[in-house]
C-alpha cells in the first residue's frame, strides 16, 4: 500500500482564513444594521449610509476600477484554490516508503562537503531538486571541487535524485 505523499498546506488555506474574516466583518455590519433598524442604537445604519453613498445617476470611475480589481482578485483566488500543494519532502530511492526533508538533505550534504579534503567551511541551499554547495577552500586547493562533488554524491546516493552544483571560493592566505 502506497501512502500519500507528504505535502505542504494548500495555497488556498490562507485564503480560507481571509474569507472567514471577511464574512465575520460582514456579519458585524449586518448586526449593526439590524440594531439601527430596530432602534436598539441611536447611530445610523452603516450599511444604509454606504448604499446611499453609492446611489449616483452617473457611473463613477472608482466603481469600474473596484469592479476590475474584484474580478482580478476573484480570478486569483480561483487559481489558488485549484493549485496543488507543493511537496514538503523528497522521496528516497528504493523499495520502501521513505521521505526526507530538504533540511535533512542540506545537513547531510554540508557535512559531506566539509569532510572533503581542502574544504574549510561549507554551506548548502536546497531549491526544489537542486542543491547548491558553497564552499570555502584552503589556499592552493582548486581541485577540491571534484572532491566535494564526489563526497556529496556518495553521501546522498540512494536518498533522492538531486542536481548538485558547487560554488567554491579560495580562502585568504
Amino acid at each position: 500500500m502506497k501512502l500519500r505523499e507528504p505535502r505542504r498546506s494548500p495555497a488556498a488555506s490562507w485564503l480560507a482564513v481571509l474569507g472567514a474574516l471577511l464574512l465575520l466583518a460582514f456579519a458585524a455590519l449586518l448586526a449593526q444594521h439590524a440594531a439601527a433598524a430596530r432602534g436598539w442604537t441611536s447611530a445610523a445604519s452603516w450599511l444604509g449610509e454606504a448604499i446611499a453613498a453609492l446611489d449616483d445617476r452617473e457611473p463613477s470611475t472608482w466603481v469600474l476600477a473596484g469592479g476590475i480589481a474584484a474580478a482580478l482578485l476573484g480570478l486569483w483566488f480561483l487559481v489558488a484554490a485549484f493549485l496543488p500543494a507543493r511537496r514538503s519532502h523528497l522521496h528516497a530511492d528504493g523499495p520502501g516508503d521513505l521521505w526526507v526533508t530538504p533540511a535533512a538533505v542540506e545537513a547531510v550534504a554540508a557535512d559531506a562537503a566539509e569532510r572533503a579534503p581542502g574544504v574549510l567551511n561549507a554551506a548548502t541551499e536546497m531549491r526544489r531538486r537542486r542543491l547548491r554547495v558553497k564552499a570555502l577552500l584552503a589556499p592552493g586547493n582548486e581541485a577540491a571541487i571534484a572532491d566535494i562533488l564526489e563526497s556529496v554524491g556518495t553521501r546522498l546516493g540512494g536518498l533522492a535524485e538531486i542536481e548538485v552544483s558547487v560554488q567554491a571560493k579560495e580562502g585568504a592566505r
